[in-house]
């Protein structure tokens, strides 16, 4: 059979959503094919000024959002209710990350949106989940990884001040579990034409996803972290994925380091002067090619420890496997962004060149066309009546 096109051609995603546990997973979504028609609030999503804007669109709103159609409704307006259930009675998908309470204010909460279509798929990402104790308290990445444990652990591991991570991990693992949810949901959907509610809570996403958990539930304490980034030849810096002990018997059996230690050293001398011996050899290596050369038929797994930016994305396997993307901005400036990274035998997957994010409200006529047959004057009397902005 010959496969072809994107494999979630023809699926209707409604976006609610803002900032970034919502759009990453519309985003994965609209790479993979789906129709996603975002609903933007007048005054936009508030990355539309995060990070690098050239006068047009922000970096951070081009990553989560490039590839989908724009609607821009005043959801406290009269009629945007109706509005938006109408666009539910087509969609196969609504996808929110509002604040628990807040999608029942607007008289669009799961048990309104499921009326409207039994088959619909809604999925939810919140802080602390729908129902629980903590359900109406604010929450963003930053919240989620203190709550967890995971900022006071890093602290802890390194001898290091307790920082957030540089990473926003509780989104965006939020965002791809929240893909497996829907996708199992809409299976069950296609199956029996019934929809469910997918509740993503992002402090079990985190405590479900941590490969740490079962030290803290054994009531055992991991072992500080060892440092494992060496100095290396060329004035670069290396990382060796290992532990000390593996890394010490590797090099002392097939790299030729001999034990600096004399018989009946205490523990602490013989480690200190074994990891002495490492560091020396490493940086003895005449070029870090030579050392990496090495270190491979050793099969021990290296890593250069790269500089964000310009050197992490001239990473060898960055151009090959497709990663990037050159776009435009909503200005028409030339910018680059990342593709989605499902590489599938047959079918397509990403956004094409050139592709730009939308403006607010851009698709008002195009989109409401094709999904509620409406026409331009139908558009008109919405915005006239104060239910659809655009820029």
């Amino acid at each position: 059979m010959d496969i072809k096109g994107y494999p979630l051609e023809g699926l209707k995603v409604l976006d609610l959503s803002r900032v970034l546990a919502g759009p990453f997973a519309t985003r994965m979504l609209s790479d993979l094919g789906a129709d996603v028609i975002k609903i933007e609030p007048p005054e936009g999503d508030v990355t539309r000024h995060f990070g690098k804007t050239d006068d047009g669109v922000s970096g951070f709103y081009l990553q989560q959002n490039v590839g989908k159609r724009n609607i821009c409704i005043d959801l406290k307006a009269d009629g945007a209710r109706e509005l938006v259930l109408d666009l539910c009675r087509k969609a196969d998908v609504l996808v929110e990350n509002f604040r628990p309470g807040v999608m029942k204010r607007f008289g669009l909460d799961w048990e309104s949106v499921h009326a409207a279509n039994p088959k619909l798929v809604m999925l939810s990402i919140s802080g602390f989940g729908q129902t629980g104790p903590e359900s109406g308290r604010a929450a963003y990445a930053p919240v989620v990884h203190a709550e967890t444990g995971l900022i006071s652990r890093q602290a802890d591991m390194s001898g290091g001040p307790a920082y957030d991570l540089q990473y926003s991990l509780a989104d965006s693992y939020s965002s791809l579990h929240g893909l497996v949810g829907l996708l199992a949901a809409l299976r069950v959907a296609d199956q029996t034409g019934i929809g469910q509610h997918v509740d993503i809570a992002m402090i079990n996403v985190v405590h479900a996803t941590d490969d740490y958990a079962h030290w803290a539930l054994d009531n055992v304490w991991p072992k500080p972290a060892e440092n494992l980034v060496w100095d290396a030849p060329d004035g670069k810096k290396i990382l060796i994925s290992s532990d000390m002990k593996w890394i010490w018997r590797v090099f002392s059996t097939k790299g030729g380091v001999q034990d600096p230690t004399p018989d009946g050293a205490e523990l602490e001398t013989k480690v200190a002067a074994r990891h002495k011996a490492v560091t020396e050899h490493i940086r003895s290596y005449p070029s870090f090619d030579a050392l990496t050369e090495a270190l491979d038929r050793m099969n021990l797994a290296w890593g250069l420890v790269r500089k964000f930016g310009e050197e992490s994305y001239a990473q060898k396997s960055v151009g090959p496997n497709g990663i990037l993307v050159d776009v435009v901005d909503d200005k028409g400036n030339p910018r680059r962004t990342v593709q989605s990274p499902y590489r599938f035998s047959a079918s397509k997957s990403g956004i094409e060149t050139g592709e730009r994010p939308p403006k607010r409200g851009e698709h008002n006529v195009a989109a409401l066309e094709d999904w509620l047959g409406l026409n331009s004057e139908d558009v008109k009397r919405l915005t006239d009546a104060g239910v659809l902005l655009s820029e």
